[in-house]
């Protein structure tokens, strides 16, 4: 009898570990992550409609008709004299703005070190955009409201203006 209680037990031990694993998550086992719904998915390249060379295309293809990436993210912040990655844009070369130290030249070859070591994406646009910022307040018509509440009925405001990173670049 002390033999089939044993043998009981462990069948029944190995069945809870086996049910134990079919409730975890796979991934930390190497089996994929949990597969996840279709509302969580992201709108991107149509790989269908690039073999099948929808609308006579068979090239880049998304589902939303456009596609921006890097390229276009540095030419969008550059037209509105911004910094993408850290890094002046050609017309702050070109006008020698802010550029100073970043072009390393030995003999006939530059090297931009001072990009990699020392850049920054603040300038003179970015500092009038946190200025603008900072001077603008709060323009929520609520939380003036609540402000004015909580004045009367704490003594101090409840929401107070944006706090502005005022890096200077240098």
């Amino acid at each position: 009898m002390g033999r089939s209680s044993a043998l009981l037990k462990g069948v029944v031990a190995a069945g809870a570990a086996y049910a134990l694993l079919g409730f975890t998550p796979t991934s930390f086992i190497g089996a994929g992550a949990v597969s996840r719904s279709s509302a969580t998915q992201m709108k991107g390249y149509r790989l269908d409609w690039m073999l099948e060379k929808k609308g006579g295309e068979e090239g880049l293809q998304t589902q939303d008709g456009y596609w921006v990436g890097e390229t276009g993210f540095e030419k969008a912040m550059g037209a509105q004299g911004l910094r993408y990655r850290m890094r002046p844009t050609a017309e702050e070369y070109k006008l020698g703005k802010e550029v100073d130290g970043l072009i390393t030249q030995i003999g006939p070859l530059k090297f931009k070190f001072g990009e990699a070591f020392g850049g920054t994406g603040v300038n003179e646009k970015l500092r009038q955009l946190k200025a603008k910022i900072f001077k603008e307040g709060i323009t929520d018509p609520k939380k003036i409201a609540e402000n004015e509440y909580w004045v009367k009925k704490y003594g101090h405001k409840r929401w107070f203006a944006p706090s502005v990173n005022q890096a200077q670049g240098n």
